[in-house]
């Protein structure tokens, strides 16, 4: 009899910075975030051509936040222009990531900076996606969604594909609570171990079908 593999156990915000500073002690930043991107970009590829039957022509807008998950995000939006989608990328933070935005940029995406949430570039880009790729957020933000993300995310189409890259952006890390504003996903790639709001309900029920990527960064 074929014994299932045991899940990967369940990490807390805390631990994972913890596991990914000890990470980086022997691999660099960029290339954890690379790993991130190309499991990100598979699993959206994956997504299209369930959808679509292609990622060549496909409306793509990235939501990225300041941090390294908008970063993530960025990295696998250029790689699925370099595929033939149609990235747009809308930088919804004070700063993007400088490695993120260069990466789309050179690929000849499209980059928005969306200073609120009625910039008409974005909602247009957002309202023909036929996926999104959610970086808004990591873990260690606090629950909801702010300006000018919340009206952002709300301008999402029902026909898109939502890709959230390690939790959907607004849910509380920690906890299944899902009383804040947040992001419902389709797919959440995360990394190195689920999350608590990956897993407890009510806030697992808007991860969708959750991907545990490995990336590098060790288990505890």
């Amino acid at each position: 009899m074929t014994v299932p593999p045991t899940p990967p156990s369940v990490m807390t915000a805390q631990q994972v910075r913890d596991a990914e500073k000890a990470a980086m002690r022997t691999v660099s930043e960029s290339t954890l975030m690379a790993r991130a991107a190309d499991a990100v970009a598979a699993e959206c590829e994956s997504l299209l051509a369930q959808r679509l039957g292609r990622t060549w022509g496909a409306h793509v807008v990235v939501l990225a936040g300041s941090g390294n998950n908008g970063g993530d995000a960025l990295l696998a939006g250029a790689r699925l222009h370099y595929r033939g989608a149609q990235t747009t990328a809308v930088l919804v933070g004070s700063t993007a990531h400088k490695m993120g935005r260069g990466e789309c940029e050179a690929a000849g995406a499209r980059v928005i900076e969306a200073s609120s949430g009625e910039d008409s570039a974005a909602l247009e880009a957002i309202g023909r996606a036929d996926l999104v790729i959610d970086g808004i957020v990591g873990v260690g933000a606090k629950p909801g969604l702010r300006a000018p993300a919340d009206a952002l995310v709300a301008a999402i189409p029902a026909s898109a594909a939502v890709v959230a890259v390690d939790l959907p952006s607004g849910l509380d890390v920690d906890s299944g609570s899902a009383d804040a504003p947040h992001v419902h996903a389709d797919v959440t790639v995360t990394f190195t171990a689920p999350k608590p709001c990956l897993v407890e309900q009510p806030a697992a029920a808007s991860a969708g079908r959750v991907v545990v990527a490995q990336v590098g960064v060790p288990r505890r």
